[in-house]
């Protein structure tokens, strides 16, 4: 495969992502595609490695589960003999009131047999991790203040305004 060939295949997987269409980002994949992405597990829902279609459509789910990526601009791509790099930048919305995260990142594909075999993501995952938690505990402390609300409701049969203070 031609170099300007591969970067086509990889455009081919952006544009299928960007569109939601997994049809198109299955026919990119190699059925045994090994999907990495840095980050520590535990922190970051998406991080680790997959492996095979089934596990790469898992991480999609993912990552639209822990925040809604709202773009992804690969700006520069890199290519020789079966790699290609890709140089861009995404915003992902963290929850539907949650804070815009945006950062660089590098993307590493190799292909065989005009498919992508492997793909290693990496970018800030300090800042993507800050952004998740702070988005959580914006999550947690809604639900807290309802659960509060909700006690209080009880007890007396009226909502009252209290002053809750969280840690």
């Amino acid at each position: 495969m031609h170099e300007r060939e591969s970067v086509d295949v990889v455009k081919d997987a952006y544009r299928a992502v960007s569109e939601k269409n997994f049809d198109v980002l299955r026919e990119c994949l190699d059925e045994n595609v090994k999907w990495f992405a840095i980050g520590p597990p535990h922190l970051i829902p998406t991080a680790g490695t997959r492996y095979g279609i089934e596990q790469v459509e898992q991480y999609f789910r993912l990552l639209e589960m822990s925040g809604d990526l709202k773009m992804l601009t690969p700006l520069e791509f890199i290519a020789e003999d079966n790699k290609v790099v890709a140089i861009g930048e995404q915003e992902s919305q963290l929850g539907r009131n949650g804070r815009s995260n945006k950062t660089p990142w590098v993307h590493v594909f190799t292909l065989r047999r005009d498919l992508i075999c492997e793909f290693r993501a990496f970018y800030d995952t300090a800042g993507a991790g800050s952004a998740l938690n702070a988005a959580l505990r914006t999550r947690v402390g809604v639900c807290l203040l309802r659960i509060a609300v909700g006690l209080i409701e009880d007890r007396t049969g009226l909502v009252r305004r209290t002053a809750l203070r969280f840690v």
